[in-house]
């Protein structure tokens, strides 16, 4: 009887079997980072797929999202006063409202708080004044060097509602305006209880808030990006399900290291270096902010990312 020959791989088809291996990308998913003061850090990591220790060269690519919110209060124990034109509380008491340009080319109404000269801090609930006319008229805040506008694009003619009341009661609460950066304006306006047109003297209190927010993505694909692995970044492993630092002297982070005169940047997941707390930080800095949360990790490994299924 004939049999057939055994075959046996060769050294080079299993060291080639074993690279295939290797070399197969893995995608984890960061634990979301939460920072007292709302900043959040997100995204993904992708490595080479090797297991056990690695090195900045075996991460491949990866998307890391520092998205920050800020809170700015405008109320009357700020610098400046309400501006008012055009704007009128409807004979029910019930609407807060800035009249349109009539014809996109006359001033319709504005309404305004805070200080416009010399310290520019204000928010526009509403204006159609100016060049605004023509488009339709515009929310806007400014913070200093912060800015940001919301075109309304109303057709001409009539009123835009800002606010409304409930029965009986002169607290207006703005209709929220969401800026393009998902910034959002809200809030109450206190009048008098008259109705018909307003003046500034019939605001009796107000209390608006513009949170703002603002992120920075560091980005790493095949083929571009604009952030390396932190230079401190050492006992990072992965046990094939996990990306995990070694406490204690473990870091990882991702962003643009220091260079020259360069202040560096960057989001770092874990920190169990000489420097942080014996139990770890992890946080965001910038050549502007430097802030961190405590880890509160007593064990030896840290998990910072999953793999993504």
């Amino acid at each position: 009887m004939h049999r057939a020959p055994l075959l046996v791989p060769s050294a080079l088809a299993l060291s080639l079997t074993l690279w295939a291996a290797a070399a197969s990308a893995a995608n984890f998913q960061i634990t979301p980072i939460s920072l007292p003061s709302g900043t959040k850090i997100t995204g993904t990591i992708q490595t080479d797929g090797s297991t056990g220790p690695l090195s900045a060269a075996n991460f491949t690519a990866w998307s890391i999202t520092v998205r920050s919110t800020e809170a700015l209060l405008y109320n009357p124990s700020q610098p400046g006063a309400p501006e008012l034109t055009g704007v009128a509380v409807s004979a029910d008491g019930r609407r807060l409202l800035v009249r349109r340009s009539p014809d996109g080319v006359a001033d319709g109404g504005t309404l305004r708080f805070g200080s416009v000269w010399p310290l520019e801090r204000y928010v526009t609930v509403a204006t159609y004044a100016g060049y605004t006319a023509a488009s339709g008229g515009q929310s806007s805040y400014v913070n200093g060097a912060q800015f940001e506008w919301q075109w309304f694009g109303d057709p001409s003619g009539g009123s835009h509602q800002v606010a409304t009341a409930a029965a009986g009661s002169a607290v207006f609460r703005l209709i929220p305006v969401v800026y393009p950066s998902g910034t959002t304006l809200t809030g109450t306006i206190t009048t008098d209880g008259g109705t018909g047109v307003i003046s500034a003297a019939n605001i009796t209190d107000y209390r608006l808030k513009v949170q703002t927010v603002s992120e920075v993505t560091y980005l790493r694909t095949a083929t571009s990006g604009n952030s390396s692995v932190l230079p401190n970044t050492n006992g990072v492993s992965s046990d094939g399900t996990q990306l995990l630092v070694a406490r204690p002297g473990g870091y990882l982070g991702f962003g643009v290291p220091p260079a020259g005169s360069r202040r560096g940047e960057g989001a770092v997941l874990a920190d169990f270096g000489p420097a942080a707390p014996s139990r770890g930080q992890a946080g965001y800095f910038n050549p502007f902010t430097l802030e961190y949360k405590p880890l509160k990790f007593s064990g030896k490994l840290y998990s910072v990312a999953q793999l993504i299924p």
